[in-house]
C-alpha cells in the first residue's frame, strides 16, 4: 500500500504521529511505500519558516490574542478569519496536487488542520478520488479540523464523536480509535536501569518534567520551586530542541539541591516516563497520549492558549490530571500528592478507559478498507469501538 502523510512542523505532535502511523503501515506490510509530507516546507520553506516562526511568536509573546482568535474561528466558520484563511489554503493546495499525482497514493493521512483544509478542496474542486484520513491530535475538536470531502476522521475519546458530529460531520466518518503514538511506547523498561544509566536512584520519588518537543512553558521557574521542597525527591528535565533553556539549567545545575538530570531532546522519553513516578508537562495531545500509556500522573502546566487549554479542561473534567494554574503552587502540590499517594493512583486507574493500544492496528485496517472500497462491511463489525 502506497501512503502519503502530510503534516505540520509547529512543534513535534504532529510529526510523532506521522513517524508512528509509519511505523506501524510498514510493520503490517514491508512492502508499503510511505512517505511523510512537512506541509508547508515542501510547498515553500521560506513560507514554512514565516507561518511556523509566526505562530511560535505569538502564542509565546501574544498569547491573548492566538486564545481570541482561537476563539473567532471555532465559534464563528463564517468569520472573515476563516474565509481568508481558506482561500489562503485553496491557492497553496495546488502546489499538492503534483505530488500526489506523481507518488500515487492508495490512501492520505493527514495530521494536522492545514493539510486537511487543502486535501478537502483538492477532493471537492480538483476531483482527487484518493482516501484521506484526519488523526485529530487533541482531545477536543475546533472547526479548523473540519472540512467536507475527508473520509473519515480518527478522534482520540468517543465522549468527542458527538461534538464532532454537531460540527457537520457525518458520525460514520468518525472512529474512536485514539491518537497512535510509536510502539515504543508499549515496550516495559526497567526503572532501576533507567534511573542508574542517569545516576539517580531508584529509591527516590521522581518527577519528568517537560515542555514538548520544543521544550516551552514556565520550566525553569518550575525546577527553581520544586528544588525547595523539602521531601526527598529527584527531577529529570527534558529540554527539547530549546538549547537555551539547555544552557540556563546547565548553568544553574550545581546552585540546585535535588539531583537533577538535564536531557537534550530525546527518543528515549518512553523509557523516562515509565520510570517516573509524576509528569509535569504542557497538555500537548500527544505527550498526554504517551503518560496515559506509560502510566504516570499527569500534571499539566502552561498549555498552549486555545487548544492545549481545551486539553487541560478535558482531562481535568475526567480526572486525568491535575492543573497547575500558578508554578507557585507547585510545592504544596507535590507535598499534597506525596502525603496522599492514593491521589496518584486513581489517576493511574482512570487511564484504563482512555488508553487505547490498538489505535495504529485499527487505522491501518480502516486505511486498508477504504483503498478496497469495503468500508460497508467494516463499519458494520467496528460498531462497538465507534460507539
Amino acid at each position: 500500500m502506497r501512503t502519503l502523510i502530510f503534516s505540520i512542523s509547529a512543534g513535534e505532535g504532529h510529526l510523532q504521529t506521522s513517524l508512528a502511523m509509519k511505523k506501524y503501515i510498514l510493520s503490517k506490510d514491508r512492502t508499503s511505500d510511505v512517505m511523510i509530507v512537512d506541509t508547508l516546507t515542501y510547498i515553500s520553506p521560506i513560507l514554512n519558516k514565516i507561518i511556523i516562526g509566526s505562530y511560535l511568536k505569538i502564542i509565546q509573546l501574544k498569547p491573548s490574542l492566538y486564545r481570541k482568535l482561537y476563539y473567532i474561528i471555532d465559534f464563528n466558520s463564517k468569520s472573515s478569519s476563516i474565509k481568508l484563511n481558506s482561500k489562503f489554503n485553496s491557492l497553496l493546495s495546488i502546489k499538492l496536487k503534483k505530488l500526489i499525482d506523481d507518488f500515487k497514493p492508495d490512501t492520505i493521512i493527514s495530521t494536522h488542520p492545514i493539510p486537511t483544509e487543502m486535501l478537502s478542496m483538492l477532493k471537492l474542486k480538483l476531483g482527487l478520488n484518493v482516501p484521506v484520513i484526519t488523526i485529530i491530535t487533541d482531545y477536543a475538536p475546533h472547526n479548523f479540523w473540519f472540512h467536507k470531502g475527508i473520509d473519515a476522521y480518527i478522534t482520540a475519546n468517543k465522549s468527542l464523536i458527538r461534538d464532532i458530529s454537531q460540527k457537520g460531520i457525518d458520525e460514520n466518518k468518525i472512529y474512536n480509535f485514539g491518537i497512535p503514538v510509536n510502539p515504543e511506547f508499549f515496550k516495559k523498561y526497567d526503572r532501576v536501569q533507567t534511573l542508574s544509566s542517569l545516576n539517580l536512584s531508584p529509591n527516590k520519588f521522581t518527577i519528568l518534567i517537560m515542555g514538548g518537543g520544543l521544550g516551552i512553558g514556565k520550566i525553569l521557574e518550575l525546577c527553581n520551586k520544586l528544588d525547595k521542597i523539602e521531601n526527598d525527591m529527584q527531577m529529570i528535565v527534558v529540554t527539547g530542541k530549546n538549547s537555551k533553556l539547555y544552557n540556563q539549567l546547565v548553568k544553574l545545575k550545581s546552585n540546585f539541591f535535588k539531583d537533577i538530570r538535564i536531557l537534550k531532546y530525546t527518543n528515549e522519553i518512553n523509557k523516562y516516563m515509565q520510570a517516573s513516578d509524576l509528569l509535569f508537562t504542557k497538555p500537548g495531545g500527544i505527550t498526554i497520549t504517551e503518560a496515559m500509556i506509560s502510566s504516570i500522573p499527569i500534571v499539566l502546566f502552561s498549555p498552549i492558549p486555545g487548544q492545549e487549554e481545551k486539553n487541560v479542561e478535558f482531562l481535568t473534567k475526567n480526572n486525568l490530571a491535575i492543573y497547575l494554574d500558578d508554578i507557585k503552587n507547585c510545592n504544596n502540590l507535590v507535598n499534597d500528592l506525596l502525603e496522599n499517594p492514593f491521589l496518584l493512583e486513581r489517576i493511574k486507574r482512570n487511564y484504563i478507559n482512555y488508553v487505547k493500544p490498538n489505535s495504529g492496528d485499527d487505522i491501518y485496517t480502516l486505511m486498508y478498507c477504504l483503498c478496497q472500497d469495503n468500508l460497508s462491511n467494516y463499519i458494520s463489525n467496528i460498531k462497538v469501538q465507534k460507539n
